[in-house]
């Protein structure tokens, strides 16, 4: 797979040149219950997207061009980007006039840094990725009758080390075998590196009928709320989430579990662009067996690596990926030409028949000699 592979899918569409603000000066926004929300109507004509229709009933509103789609619903904070899960930070709302608003949060944190990351704010070069293999020694993490967390993350992570190394990227892992690593030593190696990202490595645990990948980030503040240091990457944090999930996905054949928010703690405190993932489900017994196979434990470095490749090649401020042009139209339906109708045959005249003269009736009286 080429480096930019997935953000020229991307950047597949002719997008605006118009720079979008961090704080979304440019945008008309509606606040509802002290939330800003910008309208699809407005999003769709700034990304120069139509209207696509929905199955009635479906929940689903999209707009697309052919080549990207954006699929809000069924849930108020659903959105598939071009095929990819993805959970909005607020839900949805419909206005007065039948449109469909979207929060501005979300806007300007995960939708525009999909659709156009090379607009991302202060990009930089990244040269080191920080891999964390998550638990460790006397914390194992989830354990269940078919694979150990700790045991997967660290074998995915020495695979994935070795991975980005041959293509010329530093590496540093928090843990290299079964020991416990505290949180804060995991943080101060990925704060003190400079030029960096950070990804940290789980399995996840639910219901026995629960599976998928799923990766998240740091979730954005709240109107009103300082926020987190991470949240200074929120941006990158959506970009490097999706291009780890796209590529996961669509390498490792996994199911897609969307790409998430939440609160965890050991990314709070991340000064660098950073996601983490859980790499499937230690409960659902396939899935789990699958885990434990060095086979597929290499599918997925090799996925992860791909995702990390295209986010730290879009990174570099030098990139400039250039929008494709929208797919051609397809080629009208030649219009049907009758063949020419055959021209009526004139009718063969007939001779009229002759008739033949009367024969001239004798004389019943003979000429006297």
């Amino acid at each position: 797979m080429k480096l930019l592979t997935l953000l020229l899918a991307w950047a597949g569409v002719v997008l605006p040149c118009t720079a979008v603000t961090t704080d979304g000066a440019m945008w008309s926004t509606t606040s509802v219950e002290d939330v800003g929300y910008v309208s699809l109507e407005d999003i769709r004509s700034f990304y120069k997207l139509m209207p696509i229709a929905q199955p009635k009933g479906s929940g689903t509103r999209a707009v697309g061009n052919g080549t990207i789609t954006l699929i809000f619903g069924p849930g108020p904070k659903d959105v598939s980007i071009h095929g990819l899960r993805c959970t909005l930070s607020h839900p949805t709302r419909p206005d007065d006039k039948g449109d469909l608003l979207v929060s501005k949060t979300d806007l300007l944190k995960l939708i525009d840094p999909v659709l156009r990351p090379t607009y991302i704010a202060g990009r930089k070069i990244i040269k080191t990725v920080v891999i964390d293999p998550g638990h460790g020694g006397h914390d194992p993490g989830t354990v269940t009758d078919y694979t150990r967390e700790a045991n997967v993350a660290l074998m995915v992570a020495g695979k994935l080390a070795g991975e980005l190394r041959q293509r010329g990227l530093d590496v540093k892992l928090t843990r290299e075998v079964n020991q416990h690593v505290s949180d804060q030593t995991r943080l101060d190696m990925a704060n003190h590196t400079t030029d960096s990202l950070f990804i940290s490595l789980h399995v996840n645990s639910g219901r026995s009928d629960v599976s998928g990948i799923e990766t998240y980030t740091i979730a954005p503040a709240s109107p009103g709320e300082t926020g987190c240091p991470a949240n200074e990457h929120d941006a990158a944090n959506a970009a490097l989430a999706v291009a780890l999930q796209s590529a996961l996905v669509a390498k490792a054949g996994a199911k897609d579990g969307s790409c998430r928010r939440a609160q965890y703690s050991l990314l709070s405190s991340l000064h660098c662009p950073a996601a983490l993932v859980e790499l499937g489900y230690a409960t659902h017994q396939d899935e789990a067996e699958r885990l434990n196979t060095e086979e597929y434990q290499s599918m997925l470095a090799l996925a992860l690596a791909d995702g990390i490749s295209a986010f730290v090649a879009v990174m570099n401020p030098e990139t400039q990926l250039k929008a494709l042009p929208p797919p051609p139209p397809p080629p009208a339906e030649p219009a049907k030409v009758e063949p020419p109708k055959k021209k009526a045959e004139p009718a063969k005249k007939t001779a009229p028949r002759k008739r033949r003269p009367a024969r001239q009736q004798k004389s019943k009286s003979r000429r006297k000699k």
